[in-house]
């Protein structure tokens, strides 16, 4: 069914790189979601006010709030669509990102009428009318809400879209509550005792938990997420399949919205190649890393003097050492100052961001097993931090 109605409403549906063909695709999750949550609210709400059913209300507020979702949706995938311009050179695509939050706010607050409702049910409660369209409507709800979750799912992996994965799984959720719904009804129907007002509350615990996950989300992104290790190793493994390139670290991606990531790399070649086939090498390696990828890439170039076998082996030493004590640990640009009575060893250190309390005591830990292995060198250790998942 999904895929029929892909190939339906989307021309060259496969082409999702395409920020047109991610609108018409965010636009095919919001009308099917206005269609069917209109659907929804209305048969609970009415069914909802029949039976005197706080949770079925409730559960139809949440279908409406979910229209209002589908309808940001849209939105925010045809704002996330305009080209770059002389104000946003970097596109539009974090609007996607702020709809999340407006979502999240919408969440938050219908979790609030609901656990207010839920709480006055409770203080004062009264009977629930039983009905038999009351089961039929939400075990409809239950089906459609299925099948809405597996649709926006394949969806959002279609265009590699959080949003609609997100979507999806608020789908899912809405089956758990309006399965907890029924329940609260047929209870009262088998022990004549009314749970619905408590049923309420825990739907509204539900709307604040997503509300809150969404939220968090939508700021991560726009705060600035760690890069995926997936994407990074692909990144650089794409740079050292060329030949020349030593090494590479200092990889930092930033993303503008989904698609729209730029990166940038140090690229270790030897000292003795020319200038000109460095900036080549680094140029075709960026390409195809674009090519790939989708990802535009700056690669800076380090030098590393392969002849000199004294920095060779002390690097060799570092590396070894901080491979068997430290393996979270990384270290790369080594130099040696000889302009002074005791050389210097100096390199950068990349230390994990769990560790920045402790990141002076790391180095200085590390300064000392080194020095201790290899007495003849002073070293100053720069400190980083990487920007991995």
């Amino acid at each position: 069914m999904t895929r029929l109605l892909i190939k339906a409403f989307i021309k060259d549906y496969k082409n999702t790189e395409s920020t047109a063909v991610r609108e018409k695709y965010g636009l095919l999750s919001g009308i099917c979601g206005i269609i069917l949550n209109l659907i929804l609210a209305g048969s609970k709400f009415v069914i909802g006010t029949v039976t005197n059913s706080v949770s079925i209300t409730a559960d139809a507020f949440n279908n409406l709030t979910d229209c209002l979702t589908s309808l940001l949706t849209i939105l925010g995938f045809r704002w996330s669509a305009k080209p770059a311009d002389k104000e946003h050179p970097f596109g539009h695509s974090r609007i996607e990102y702020i709809i999340s939050l407006a979502v999240a706010g919408i969440i938050l607050v219908t979790g609030y009428e609901v656990m207010r409702s839920s709480v006055t049910m409770i203080l004062n409660p009264e009977p629930i009318h039983f009905s038999p369209w009351a089961v039929a409507v939400l075990v409809f709800g239950m089906a459609v809400k299925l099948w809405m979750c597996v649709f926006n799912k394949k969806l959002g992996k279609a265009i590699k879209s959080d949003a609609l994965l997100a979507v999806g799984i608020d789908s899912r959720n809405d089956v758990l509550i309006t399965a907890a719904t029924l329940f609260s009804l047929l209870f009262s129907l088998f022990t004549n005792i009314v749970i619905d007002g408590y049923v309420g509350a825990l739907i509204a615990l539900v709307f604040f938990r997503s509300g809150y996950q969404v939220a968090k989300e939508a700021l991560g992104r726009i705060i600035g997420n760690p890069t995926e290790r997936s994407m990074a190793t692909k990144i650089k493994e794409v740079v050292k399949s060329y030949e020349g390139i030593l090494g590479v670290h200092d990889l930092v991606v930033h993303s503008y919205g989904p698609g729209r990531n730029m990166a940038s790399l140090h690229a270790e070649v030897a000292t003795d190649m020319s200038l000109v086939n460095a900036h080549d090498i680094v140029e075709k390696a960026g390409y195809e890393v674009y090519e790939k990828l989708g990802v535009s890439l700056v690669v800076h170039v380090d030098p590393v003097d392969l002849a000199d076998e004294r920095l060779q082996g002390i690097i060799g030493i570092v590396q070894n050492l901080l491979q068997e004590r430290h393996p979270n640990l990384h270290a790369h640009e080594f130099r040696i100052i000889s302009s002074v009575p005791k050389p210097i060893l100096v390199f950068d250190m990349e230390i994990p961001h769990g560790n920045q309390k402790k990141s002076y005591a790391l180095r200085d830990a590390v300064a000392g097993e080194i020095k201790a292995v290899a007495p003849e060198y002073d070293y100053e250790i720069n400190i980083e931090y990487g920007y991995m998942d």
